[in-house]
């Protein structure tokens, strides 16, 4: 009877560890003031940006963001889940210009946002109670709550955060990888105020 009774005593172990695999404390304190350098290096490559030459960046720019309502309206635990969104795609941009003419200003802003990226998951995590839903229909992850409520956020992604998840899959799957290059790395700044500001002074 000792080996099952071990086997038991593990296996709740197990779903205890499992069932909140990314428990951690989500910082948003520390985004409320940003560091002066990490905003002059975020600034230094979107103005070095802007001088390298390019046709539709602009135009690219606007068909990445909704504008109504402003993404400071939504709810709290919507508003989280948006930022992660934007967040992880300038990552990806920036992860991939290593070669790039630029190279040489991608390096605090990557390490900026890869940081602010790990800190979001953790939200989002601490939102949906660790539970991760990955919508086949999305061309990036989408976290939902499942099965279980979060003691503070109870609602799903509201029908509000719905069109602009919606609408940055759409964009990054209709325009060029080109035109999703510019138009992250002109709203970098934007994303900056905007996005992570109004997430972490309004909690």
């Amino acid at each position: 009877m000792a080996i099952p009774i071990r086997l038991a005593a593990m296996m709740v172990l197990l779903v205890t560890v499992t069932a909140h695999p990314h428990r951690r404390h989500c910082h948003m304190s520390r985004y409320r003031s940003l560091s002066p350098s990490d905003i002059r290096a975020v600034r230094l490559l979107h103005n070095e940006h802007e001088k390298s030459p390019f046709s539709d960046g602009i135009k690219c720019q606007k068909k990445m963001f909704r504008h109504k309502p402003s993404v400071c309206d939504l709810k709290a635990s919507d508003k989280q889940i948006l930022t992660l969104e934007r967040v992880t795609l300038a990552v990806d941009v920036l992860t991939n210009m290593t070669e790039s003419p630029l190279s040489e200003f991608v390096s605090q802003p990557l390490e900026f946002f890869l940081s602010l990226e790990d800190d979001l998951k953790h939200c989002v995590y601490n939102v949906t109670v660790s539970y991760r839903y990955i919508n086949p229909s999305f061309s990036y992850n989408v976290y939902f709550p499942f099965q279980r409520k979060s003691p503070l956020y109870s609602d799903s992604p509201s029908q509000k955060l719905m069109p602009w998840l919606n609408h940055l899959k759409h964009f990054r799957e209709r325009v060029s990888s080109q035109c999703v290059k510019d138009a992250v790395l002109l709203s970098l700044i934007q994303l900056l105020i905007e996005d992570v500001m109004c997430w972490a002074n309004k909690e």
